[in-house]
């Protein structure tokens, strides 16, 4: 398989932490080449970390790099008018989630992208997990039936819950109901440095089109695992014939069916190997009495911890879709939709819990809400893709 030569923009960002060293353990598939950052000391310290040019804009990079992909993890709003630009300058894109913080913007760089052949990947890695891989399997498996209902409770929301949701339901979203809350917090600065002055609650309800539904519980203090919050979260996903409560798989033996239905709880074994020091996971099985359901880690053969394994997974993604003029196995419809759900959440709490039907039509208030705010803080419109790659967007 050819190399591709790889540029990571936001090198001060979140993504970067997680993105650059599985990057750097990815050496026959990518040559990191440089990194880009607006805050130079940013740029400068990661480079010389990863012995790599820096950059602080992004028409230097381009301009003087030659690259197949980008891999972008600046802040959310800024989103579209990186990607585009990479669109326009054919270089093929990864993109951290959310897509971007609205549809309008998010069907910009989708077009842009089109417009030039370029492969759009969306670093959506919660369902790359091998966690999440295995219990997948179980579901194709039929262990607990035709799924019902899906809990997703103190855990990550937003586009993050809504694409665990959705793709637990295996269908498309019908409908969904919000309820939303707004309530003052002591001002803190989360794990990943984002300040924090209030607690944005919501509860969600969608229905699929499948009659699966789904019920998720989130706030960016949940998110943040601050004050406490979201430490007892509920993960659960309810079959015709089963039930799946965190990693434990509730399975009922046909002689209990007419005597109590009691499930008995079985739980996945881990088998790890050592790669180059690192204690990989080789596979995640689940042993019935009537069958075996086994994940194997398709990058096993790579020195990556379990944490890691998602981030290579989508980084790998876009690779191959690079390489085989293949579709991204995730991409740029699906991490559109998931963030349409999210927006439709919201839109619903404002509109005092007013359901709202997919797809959506219109601009929302919701997102009007976050283009007006956005043409406040930074002087220009959302849609100013030129005054957008030369901001600098502070981690909030």
């Amino acid at each position: 398989m050819s190399k591709l030569n790889i540029a990571l923009v936001g090198a001060g960002r979140r993504g970067a932490g997680a993105h650059l060293p599985v990057i750097a353990k990815l050496k026959d598939v990518y040559n990191l080449v440089a990194v880009c950052d607006i805050d130079e000391a940013a740029a400068t310290r990661y480079a010389k970390e990863y012995g790599v040019t820096p950059y602080t804009n992004v028409r230097d990079l381009v301009a003087h790099e030659e690259l197949d992909v980008v891999d972008i993890t600046v802040p959310g709003v800024a989103h579209h008018a990186i990607g585009c630009f990479m669109a326009d300058a054919g270089v093929h894109i990864l993109c951290e989630t959310p897509i971007t913080v609205t549809l309008p913007t998010a069907d910009l760089m989708i077009e842009h992208a089109k417009a030039n052949n370029v492969k759009l990947e969306i670093a959506e890695n919660y369902y790359r997990a091998p966690r999440e891989r295995f219990l997948s399997k179980v579901i194709e498996a039929d262990v607990i039936g035709e799924v019902a209902r899906i809990y997703r409770i103190f855990y990550e929301g937003g586009h993050h819950g809504m694409s665990m949701l959705r793709l637990r339901a295996g269908g498309a979203p019908k409908s969904v109901l919000g309820i939303t809350q707004t309530s003052p917090v002591i001002p803190i600065i989360d794990r990943m440095k984002r300040d924090h002055t209030s607690e944005r609650w919501s509860l969600g309800f969608i229905e699929f089109d499948n009659n699966a539904t789904a019920l998720m519980v989130y706030s960016n203090v949940i998110h943040a695992r601050s004050l406490g919050r979201g430490q007892t979260g509920i993960s659960q996903i309810d079959g015709s014939k089963g039930t799946i409560v965190g990693e434990a798989i509730y399975v009922t033996p046909a002689d209990e069916l007419e005597s109590g239905a009691k499930g008995v709880a079985y739980r996945p074994k881990r088998t790890t190997i050592d790669v180059d020091g690192t204690n990989v996971i080789d596979n995640i099985s689940l042993e019935l009495p009537e069958q075996i359901v086994t994940w194997e880690n398709p990058l096993k053969n790579y020195p990556l911890s379990e944490g890691q394994i998602a981030v290579a997974d989508e980084l790998l993604s876009i690779a191959t879709a690079v390489l085989n003029d293949t579709e991204p196995e995730y991409g740029a419809a699906l991490g559109r939709q998931d963030q349409e759900m999210n927006i439709a959440m919201n839109e619903s709490g404002n509109r005092s819990k007013e359901t709202i039907t997919f797809p959506l039509t219109e601009l929302t208030e919701t997102e009007r809400g976050t283009h007006e705010s956005y043409q406040q803080q930074y002087g220009h419109p959302i849609e100013d893709l030129e005054a957008g790659i030369d901001t600098f967007f502070p981690r909030r």
